[in-house]
């Protein structure tokens, strides 16, 4: 016998059914309304496409020029650049075979679609590139051969008054004697020059067919480069015979049945052009129109249909849940496609786990008070933490580098996922230990143990040390572990001993694991008459001999094994001094500060060669702040130095200067003093000293009778002065430098 089926209105699944029927005849109505709407934004957003695929080519060849840019331009100051434009072409080839290896690492490695590098230097006529040494007139007449770019253009260049410019793209042939070989390539040259200097000039040759395969967005449609004067710098596909007038504040006009999307390069000032013909526009729109209809009408059918089922199931799940409710019982039953009925489900999970996460919360609570003494008198926390058992203790410090800062915050390197993958190895080896984070760069670990396991602990920091040794160039880290079980009323202790060892990391960039505490009081690396002796040479402006002086101190550094906090300290030091010295002499120092305050920069550095190449930077710019001070015209300053240059090697006395000038005493120490910062004994000791030193290092001379050439009728007072302005008597110097002649 068949079920009758009996509908009743005041049902739930009626007024339920009825609730959707309207819902889908709003949407249907709304649906046509916005129809109209919606089309023309369809017509913007292929336009808009458009625009944006241009948009990221023409990033994509900015960026490639402004690499380029950077590259050749660190060729102005590369030192062995310099030693072949004033050296002898025949002796350097070791310098020109290892430019031309860079050059053809730069051609083979970089994603730049090069061709060639070459130098090409002005007094010598000569090329250097990736294939080494070759005349100018052999590069431009046999090996790449323009139409465009002769001979002649190429030399034309040392006369353009330029830094970047990038030319028109050309095809190059290879020339031989009995044939022309099929065409090289189209490439477009790339020229930086030195505004202090024409005497060469670096080119880069790149591949145009290449570059623009790499940076396309749409391969299909015609593309083309124009540079300021609407000359043709790059094309693809079939251009069109006119072209509209690209306004520069718009980024794409119709003409003829085209839409011209452009652009202009901010760096390179080009504008760069893609044509796509409006029936292509026409035909996308046609298909978004068919498939928004067929949707649309898929919409209401599926709508009718799955109303209908919604209204009958949904009493089963509205059931489970009141009965769930009567019996009070947390476990409402397996999911629902009722979205409702899940967060409900989810709900009581969820009061469950908060709990679990406030216990855990308040332990981490109570065993940070424990490790910094702090009484806590909340009972509950006391109860969550473990007083009873020993421990080993372990603590990860985070530093991170200048390369992580510029990743930006939301990288996943963060301290919240190194303390993540901590966590996750820690509590799979040991399930009794708790990890948490207790500073922004800090991570603290305790195993809780009744036995020794220390070399458990050990084998995994290993393994810690090998997978964050990868990611060294962002961060550096430090783990403390000491091989003891501590005892449970040492947990201040344990902390403690660890943020020494901490301290004590030594200079390097690799994840560092220190067992026991190191010495990190701070080091006396200068005697008084070092100190003295920095002092004159930074009011001379004597960067050579400062530069000695700290490269000495951070090699007794290196001697001692001295902490990484020691260097910082030894820096933190020189900068103190140079910052004050410059201020005494009312100098801005704002040039210090170009790269970032120099107390934030060593926080970077990682080794001695680091240190080097900061202080070099730091002390020649101070020398020649103090130089330029010092340097600057004053008739009696003038006077005084050009009176000690010719008499150096007389006796000479400030009564006798002042006489000459027709002034106290007195009134010129004062105003020397003023006008260069240094006094004017400490000035002409230091110039007779400098002579002295080219004297020791020109000639075979007895040091008693450089002494006396340079003013000194003493050998004694000599020695001592030299010794006190270098920090090695004469004969040490004269020793170091047959020795080291290059240094």
């Amino acid at each position: 016998m068949k079920r009758r089926i009996r509908f009743n209105g005041k049902s739930l699944f009626a007024r339920l059914l009825l609730g959707f029927m309207i819902v889908i005849f709003i949407s249907f109505a709304f649906n046509v309304i916005a129809y109209q709407f919606f089309f023309s934004q369809m017509r913007d957003q292929l336009i808009a496409s458009n625009s944006i695929s241009v948009s990221k080519t023409v990033d994509g060849y900015e960026k490639q020029l402004s690499q380029l840019d950077d590259l050749l331009t660190r060729y102005y100051f590369d030192n062995s650049v310099a030693a072949l434009k004033k050296g002898n072409i025949d002796s350097d080839f070791p310098i020109i075979n290892e430019l031309a290896d860079e050059f053809k690492t730069i051609v083979g490695n970089y994603n730049l679609d090069l061709e060639n590098v070459f130098i090409y230097f002005k007094e010598q006529g000569f090329v250097i590139d990736k294939n080494g040494y070759t005349r100018a007139e052999d590069m431009f007449g046999k090996y790449y051969v323009s139409r465009e770019y002769g001979a002649d253009f190429w030399a034309k260049q040392f006369a353009e008054d330029f830094h970047f410019r990038a030319f028109p793209s050309s095809e190059f042939r290879i020339y031989q004697t009995n044939l022309v070989s099929p065409d090289k390539g189209r490439y477009f040259p790339i020229i930086v020059k030195s505004q202090i200097g024409s005497q060469f000039y670096a080119v880069a040759l790149v591949d145009a067919d290449r570059m623009f395969a790499a940076l396309k967005e749409a391969p299909d449609n015609p593309f083309y480069i124009m540079n300021r004067d609407g000359q043709l710098f790059f094309s693809t596909g079939s251009r069109p015979g006119k072209l509209p007038d690209l306004t520069p504040d718009r980024d794409y006009a119709l003409h003829a049945d085209n839409y011209f999307f452009y652009q202009q390069g901010s760096l390179s000032g080009l504008t760069y052009v893609s044509v796509v013909p409006y029936q292509s526009v026409a035909s996308r729109l046609l298909e978004m129109n068919v498939l928004l209809f067929a949707l649309f009408a898929a919409s209401i059918a599926a709508s009718v249909a799955i109303s209908v089922l919604l209204s009958v199931r949904f009493k089963n799940p509205v059931q489970r849940i009141v009965e769930s409710l009567r019996q009070m019982n947390p476990v409402v039953g397996p999911s629902s496609n009722i979205h409702e009925f899940n967060m409900i489900s989810e709900g009581l999970e969820h009061i469950i786990e908060s709990v679990h996460r406030k216990n855990s919360l308040l332990q981490k609570y109570g065993y940070l008070d424990k490790i910094k003494s702090i009484h806590a008198a909340d009972i509950e926390m006391q109860s969550l933490i473990d007083t009873k058992r020993p421990f080993h203790f372990i603590m990860f410090h985070v530093h991170y580098t200048r390369e992580y800062e510029l990743l930006g915050n939301e990288h996943p390197l963060k301290a919240t996922y190194i303390l993540e993958f901590i966590n996750l190895n820690i509590n799979e080896a040991f399930r009794d230990s708790m990890t948490m984070q207790i500073e922004k760069d800090r991570i603290m670990v305790i195993v809780f143990t009744d036995e020794d396991v220390a070399s458990e602990i050990f084998g995994k920091l290993r393994y810690f040390k090998r997978v964050f040794d990868q990611d060294k160039a962002y961060y550096q880290l430090t783990i403390a572990c000491q091989h003891r079980l501590w005892e449970p009323s040492e947990f201040t202790s344990a902390y403690e001993t660890a943020c020494e060892m901490v301290r004590s990391r030594k200079l390097d960039d690799a994840t560092q694991i220190v067992e026991a505490p190191g010495a990190t009081e701070p080091l006396i690396l200068w005697s008084s008459e070092e100190e003295r002796s920095f002092a004159a040479m930074l009011e001379a402006g004597n960067e050579a001999q400062l530069l000695a002086l700290a490269r000495g101190s951070l090699h007794r550094l290196a001697k001692s094994e001295a902490a990484a906090l020691h260097y910082r300290q030894f820096a933190s030091d020189v900068i103190s001094k140079v910052l004050m010295a410059l201020m005494a002499h009312k100098i801005d120092t704002h040039e210090l500060y170009t790269q970032g305050s120099p107390f934030d920069q060593i926080e970077r550095l990682v080794s001695v060669e680091h240190y080097d190449a900061f202080f070099g930077h730091l002390l020649r710019q101070a020398s020649a702040l103090i130089r330029d001070k010092r340097e600057a015209r004053d008739p009696i300053v003038d006077f005084v130095v050009r009176f000690i240059e010719e008499h150096y090697g007389d006796d000479i006395y400030q009564d006798l200067i002042a006489d000459r000038l027709n002034i106290s005493t007195g009134y010129l120490r004062n105003y020397f003093k003023e006008k260069t910062g240094q006094n004017l004994s400490d000035y002409l000791n230091g110039y007779r000293i400098e002579k002295a030193k080219e004297m020791l290092e020109a000639t075979e001379e007895k040091i008693q009778d450089i002494a006396a050439k340079v003013g000194y009728q003493n050998a004694n007072s000599f020695t001592r002065m030299f010794r006190r302005l270098t920090g090695i008597t004469p004969g040490e110097y004269r020793r170091d430098k047959i020795l080291n002649p290059q240094k």
